[in-house]
């Protein structure tokens, strides 16, 4: 007896430290975020990606999507900084589902703020304002929303500001009087009044923000707000008439833009020096700094076009082939028109001719009716001739219009709205087999799952081309390894699903053995460089229970196979696992059993083949 309390005390306090260890790893998570969050806001670096990309790996692992939201904005407005606007819209993009899917309204608003900020970057001022709106309805139902107002009155400004609309900036950039603001947002809205003075040649109110600003020190820490202080000192000096002063504000600031990426600073400064130097007739310098303006604003203006281009692309390639379906619904309609006017040719043809043939008997002799009937026939075989080719010619585009919609035009596979528009047929033929008691043994219908190990990292290290090239040599591997009666298709990403019909249970495991070796052994070379893959691959049988073949639909088949890659994944990978019934009759409902896989598999109530002798049951992540 004391032997076994002695070891459930032990297994007790292993379990409290193993919950203490989960509690202090997410709460050293998030001070290593915060610490990343106050370095981002001193001075935007790349040298800070690697480890807000670790700690979001940290999080999901942990299945904290808080902190996978905060690492997906911070990342996404530091490379939005660097002008990598594709990968900070798919960055904010993934935190807006996360948000959504924990239905976190202040995340959701911060996130629908951060796309606001690209949009606003981007001129898409119509898209930014809806983001804004957006955000300011869900700030009403949080109840600590100082921050997130004072954000929202942040952007707003920028946005009135950027559209011309000053007046509007100092009304919405009015700093709030209450605590729980961070000193980052504040010194922003005072610059941005400042920057809204300045342009309506208030100059005496902006000296007067810039001044306070400088007795509260922030700008010291913060190179890219120094920088814009700067900018509006030396154009206060110039609206106030003191040139000189202007003139040696501007070079300070210059000269702190040196190496440094702030482009729309240095332009504006070298325009504030030509416009002093001109004041003081020093021409010469006006010409030299006028010159360098003109530089930095053509680079500002063709980093702009370059910016609205990358988000453009994205749009085009949809655009592109829904032009190329609509050109070929136009033509079918086209081609249907020209086979109703040749067919109601023909009939009025036929009409023509029939009442020529009662007049001609009257008139002519019985050879010249023979002649009639002879010419009669030959117009009508071309005419018939000439229909059953626009027929053909409609028939192959119809056929062209179907092969488009029904194909992956990546690798030329199947997709799933070709799958779902046969599958139901195909399992009406495989229940009439199945009837049949001699050919039950061999008429197994096998839902196989394929999937590509590691494939991010690939897209990660050698970019999406890469990614492509290896999707495409992967689907010929898989043509290579099936039949031509299987059904394979391109299910998502690297997902991949293969349906084998008439394929008993002991052959598909040779057929999915065969996959991960060709995968395993072939060579994916990709700029002159071989990448080794690996694949893991799920599969199950329908009928799943031959003793109740009409127990399980053909989708719980389908996720029992999903479960059996789940379980390749997490024991080894570039590994496969099938699932099929034991020996015992199961009589648990259908949904039970497909969403308590792992304690089937545990209780010995469900049995899995593998080519791994040490398949894990009980991890749930993949």
């Amino acid at each position: 007896m004391q032997p076994a309390v002695v070891s459930l005390c032990i297994l007790v306090s292993a379990l409290i430290t193993f919950c203490g260890f989960a509690y202090e790893s997410s709460e050293q998570i998030q001070r290593n975020l915060n610490a990343l969050q106050m370095s981002a806001e001193q001075d935007y670096d790349l040298s800070l990606l690697p480890d807000i990309r670790a700690l979001r790996e940290q999080a999901r692992a942990q299945g904290n999507k808080p902190l996978q939201i905060k690492a997906l904005l911070l990342e996404g407005s530091i490379v939005q900084h660097f002008g990598d606007f594709e990968d900070g819209l798919n960055l904010h993009q993934q935190a807006l589902q996360l948000a959504e899917a924990d239905n976190n309204t202040f995340l959701k608003a911060n996130t629908y703020l951060a796309i606001a900020h690209l949009d606003i970057d981007l001129e898409s001022y119509e898209l930014a304002q809806r983001y804004l709106d957006k955000a300011s309805l869900l700030a009403e139902q949080i109840d600590d929303n100082a921050q997130i107002k004072a954000d929202i009155s942040l952007w707003q400004s920028r946005l009135n500001m950027d559209k011309g609309a000053y007046r509007l900036a100092l009304k919405s950039a009015l700093v709030p009087e209450v605590s729980g603001i961070r000193q980052e947002t504040l010194a922003q809205l005072k610059l941005t009044r400042s920057w809204a003075h300045l342009q309506l040649g208030e100059y005496l109110p902006a000296k007067q923000i810039l001044d306070e600003l400088d007795n509260a020190g922030y700008l010291v820490q913060n190179q890219r707000m120094r920088i814009m202080s700067a900018v509006q000192r030396a154009r206060v000096a110039l609206q106030s008439g003191d040139f000189a002063t202007s003139i040696d504000l501007a070079q300070a600031g210059l000269r702190d833009t040196l190496g440094t990426r702030f482009l729309l600073f240095q332009s504006q400064l070298q325009w504030i020096l030509a416009s002093a130097y001109a004041q003081l007739g020093d021409y010469q310098q006006a010409h030299r700094y006028l010159k360098r303006y003109a530089v930095t604003e053509q680079s500002l203006n063709l980093q702009k076009r370059n910016n609205k281009l990358l988000k453009l692309e994205a749009q085009y390639s949809l655009a592109q082939q829904k032009q190329a379906l609509n050109e070929l619904e136009r033509d079918n309609a086209q081609q249907a028109k020209q086979i109703m006017a040749h067919q109601q040719q023909i009939e009025n043809a036929r009409l023509s001719q029939q009442r020529w043939l009662l007049i001609a008997l009257l008139a002519f002799t019985l050879v010249l009716v023979f002649y009639w009937r002879w010419q009669n026939r030959r117009y009508t075989k071309l005419l018939e001739s000439q229909v059953a080719q626009r027929t053909e010619e409609l028939a192959e585009r119809n056929k062209r219009l179907q092969t488009l919609s029904f194909t992956d035009s990546l690798t030329g596979l199947s997709n799933r709205h070709h799958f779902f528009s046969m599958i139901d047929s195909t399992i009406e033929v495989h229940r009439q087999k199945w009837q049949v008691p001699q050919r039950q043994q061999s008429a197994d219908l096998i839902f196989v799952i394929v999937d590509i190990d590691h494939f991010k990292n690939i897209n990660d290290s050698f970019g999406h081309a890469a990614g492509d090239i290896v999707l495409q040599d992967f689907a010929e591997i898989l043509k290579q390894c099936t039949r031509e009666s299987d059904i394979l298709v391109r299910w998502g990403g690297e997902e991949f699903l293969l349906v084998m019909p008439d394929m008993d249970r002991a052959a598909a495991h040779e057929v999915t053995e065969r996959i991960r070796r060709q995968v395993e052994s072939y060579p994916f070379v990709v700029n002159d460089q071989t990448i080794n893959c690996t694949c893991s691959i799920g599969f199950a049988p329908f009928p799943f229970d031959p003793t109740q073949p009409d127990k399980l639909s053909w989708e719980h088949v389908l996720e029992l196979a999903d479960g059996g890659l789940y379980l390749a994944k997490e024991s080894h990978r570039n590994a496969w696992v099938g699932v099929h019934t034991g020996e015992e009759e199961v009589q648990s409902p259908a949904e039970h059993m497909v969403q308590n896989l792992r304690s089937y598999l545990q209780a010995g109530k469900l049995k899995t083949w593998s080519n791994l002798s040490d398949l894990i049951y009980v991890c749930n992540t993949r």
